[in-house]
């Protein structure tokens, strides 16, 4: 499956061709990403899938959905629940060893991530964590072929429902600016590369 297929299948007939400074946001991270990864924010930008999975992608304003971003939220919440509780996290995470990086998340507050290992980041394979209970679930692949079980919705993570919409389950986009409320606004560096013959 390759991430074109998936972005035909989710409805995209061309890429949405959203730029981001790499260097910029493996920096911004703490670690290289996943090629596939690189390749998904390319074609679709900013947005997510069924109005309820959404993906996280670098240099946008809305700090919600902004990738490094995410992770420093979970850091804080994670330290929030510390010291209410004197627990730990649900789960660990980058930069710690073989800690998780959280790359999307569902409308009902459940965490996607990926599950770091030794080697390239292409290895890593996928985990979710549900927003209630302590059950987390685990996908033998990575974020491409996770995505496409998402889009066709034979995706096998309990907290995950299954769709009420059409399958495929389209993509729907969104531009990554802040929209107040919610989060706090970023200084964006990511952005949508002008069509062929638009502009000056």
């Amino acid at each position: 499956m390759s991430i074109e297929q998936l972005a035909r299948d989710a409805g995209l007939i061309a890429p949405r061709r959203y730029q981001v400074d790499w260097d910029h946001a493996e920096a911004a991270v703490g670690t290289g990403l996943p090629a596939d990864y690189k390749e998904y924010v390319y074609w679709f930008g900013p947005g997510g899938f069924d109005d309820y999975l959404i993906v996280c992608v670098p240099g946008v304003e809305n700090s919600n959905t902004e990738l490094a971003a995410r992770l420093a939220e979970e850091h804080r919440g994670a330290r929030a629940r510390a010291q209410l509780t004197g627990a730990g996290p649900r789960v660990p995470l980058f930069p710690e060893p073989g800690g998780w990086l959280p790359w999307g998340f569902t409308t009902g507050g459940d965490g996607l991530y990926w599950v770091r290992s030794e080697g390239a980041p292409d290895r890593w394979t996928v985990a979710g964590r549900p927003s209630r209970g302590s059950d987390l679930a685990f996908f033998d692949g990575g974020f491409t072929a996770f995505l496409h079980t998402v889009v066709w919705d034979t995706v096998e993570m309990p907290f995950i429902a299954e769709t009420d919409s059409e399958v495929p389950i389209a993509f729907e986009p969104r531009s990554g600016k802040w929209l107040g409320g919610v989060g706090t606004r970023l200084e964006a560096y990511g952005r949508f590369e002008e069509a062929p013959g638009v502009g000056s």
